[in-house]
């Protein structure tokens, strides 16, 4: 890098041929809530009862504190690239929309309303948002997270107390009676399979929870805002995924009906308010699984659109993509998501009855291949930026925020995303311990469409784009890395900002100044 890059830093600037760009808009307490329940979805609330059903109680457990880890070393990797150079940041949706037609069965049976209308009524408003300013988007994302926040709070202490044995027809205090057995199967083989099948539930359930580092762009103050965010990564981690397995997994035996099932009245979620005597459980988790969904989508509308924009700012994608309105809306780039998303609509239809529930499958086992490929290549990515930066002669102190055990996590994310590729393709030639007379069945079809789909999909982008631009495959050199173009500077009231974040209350007024100032 030249001298003279060295001795100017610039702020991020205008990229768009037009003259507009996203706004900085977006404060700490959207960032803050769209960290902990940007990812809380179908995927947690709707999928996790089949992975103890599959696995059991202790190897779901085991799959999701796997996969955990590397949520968390992900995490971190963005949160440092991106408070140096808080650039817009790829997340799906379609999936979501098909899950809510499922759930709104419940109250309309599809006999009376097809069930991919639902997901055209939810797809209006929720694209409606994302067409509006930033902050329409944080506003809405910010209220809908606190509702399922809050829902999955009272879930673990109405689930904690049926444990000990509170509520109707208790049996007493059920310790981990219902750990029996704790890792389904028959065999260690058997067991193996079952478990390394299960990690699509959780890599699903678990996409987008790097959604805050992608909103860094869009951050009023980023390396005041992201750092705080991601911090709390690991707890969010422990208390709403592991906390969620664990109740439902000592709740329940394996072989119960309700952790397969894919009704709503008896999913693992309903049931503990029903054992507490709260008749009215179904329709309340009903509705915070609606909710949940459509935060999810709407999360995913925001990531999509913003990536896309990126990538043709980049010449990786059509300069059509990258233009943005006056009000720093990508309007092109939201119409594209749209259309995949009525795509997702047509096919449930042309797929009949079940249509919905296909294509949620189908999506979701494409989708956690994605989110794990995605997460393997920022911490890749994070290993050549570290290792760039010092080359430059950087100092690590000078980084707004320093990812914790790098490079341990980094490893650690890639070991992961390549062991549990090899357990998948593995289990996937012995489905549900069967012989392979029934190899090629719909449900197959639907739980490894990662294999026959995600993975040529990823294979020719990466070669196709590779063959029209050549030279494009070849690593940028760590000497010529740029740190300086598009590095965010802080002015004085926002420096001043981060002082205050950091500074600790010393008494009842000024606890309550930093609670406002957090939440507003």
């Amino acid at each position: 890098m030249s001298s003279e890059k060295n001795e100017k830093d610039v702020v991020i600037l205008d990229t768009q041929p037009e003259g507009n760009h996203l706004q900085r808009k977006l404060q700490a307490r959207h960032l803050e809530m769209i960290a902990i329940g940007g990812a809380i979805g179908t995927g947690l609330l709707l999928r996790s009862g089949s992975a103890i059903s599959t696995a059991g109680p202790l190897g779901a457990l085991v799959c999701f504190a796997i996969v955990g880890l590397q949520v968390y070393g992900v995490s971190s990797s963005i949160g440092e690239m991106a408070t140096l150079i808080p650039v817009e940041g790829v997340l799906t949706f379609p999936a979501e929309f098909q899950g809510i037609a499922n759930l709104m069965q419940f109250w309309v049976p599809a006999s009376k309303v097809a069930a991919w209308v639902w997901s055209l009524v939810f797809m209006v408003p929720i694209v409606g948002v994302n067409l509006f300013p930033v902050t329409g988007f944080a506003e809405v994302e910010f209220f809908l997270c606190i509702i399922k926040i809050l829902a999955i709070v009272l879930f673990l202490c109405v689930g904690f107390f049926v444990w000990v044995g509170v509520g109707q027809g208790s049996q007493g205090f059920l310790a981990f009676r219902n750990w029996n057995p704790p890792v389904v199967g028959d065999t260690s083989l058997q067991m193996f399979l079952n478990i390394a099948s299960s990690f699509t539930t959780a890599f699903y359930s678990y996409g987008g929870t790097e959604l805050v580092g992608l909103t860094a762009g869009e951050a009023a103050n980023p390396r005041k805002s992201v750092p705080r965010a991601i911090n709390g990564t690991f707890w969010r981690i422990i208390i709403f995924y592991l906390g969620s397995i664990l109740l439902v997994g000592v709740l329940l035996n394996p072989s119960d009906p309700i952790l397969s099932s894919p009704d709503i009245k008896t999913s693992p979620f309903v049931y503990a308010y029903a054992q507490a005597g709260i008749n009215w459980g179904a329709d309340f988790m009903n509705f915070v699984i609606i909710v949940a969904a459509s935060s999810a989508a709407n999360s995913s509308v925001y990531a999509c659109a913003r990536t896309l924009l990126r990538l043709a700012e980049e010449g990786s994608a059509p300069k059509f993509f990258a233009r943005v309105d006056r009000r720093g809306v990508p309007v092109n780039s939201v119409a594209a998501v749209t259309v995949v998303g009525l795509i997702s609509v047509v096919a449930a239809y042309a797929s009949g009855p079940d249509g919905s529930v296909n294509v949620f499958n189908f999506l979701s086992g494409v989708i956690s291949y994605g989110i794990m490929l995605a997460w393997m290549t920022m911490s890749y990515t994070h290993l050549r930026f570290r290792r760039g930066y010092m080359l430059q002669g950087h100092k690590v102190e000078d980084l707004p925020y320093v990812a914790p055990f790098y490079p341990y996590s980094d490893y650690l994310s890639l070991t992961i995303g390549g062991a549990v590729t090899i357990f998948l393709f593995l289990s996937s030639l012995y489905p549900n311990g069967a012989d392979p007379a029934v190899f090629f069945n719909l449900s197959w079809f639907m739980n490894n469409s990662w294999i026959y789909v995600g993975i040529p999909i990823s294979i020719l982008t990466f070669f196709g784009y590779g063959l029209m631009k050549p030279g494009s495959m070849k690593l940028v050199r760590h000497e010529d890395m740029d740190f300086v173009t598009g590095k965010y500077i802080e002015s004085v009231q926002e420096k001043e900002e981060i002082v205050h974040v950091h500074d600790k209350p010393k008494n009842l007024k000024e606890w309550g100044q930093k609670i406002w100032y957090k939440l507003f």
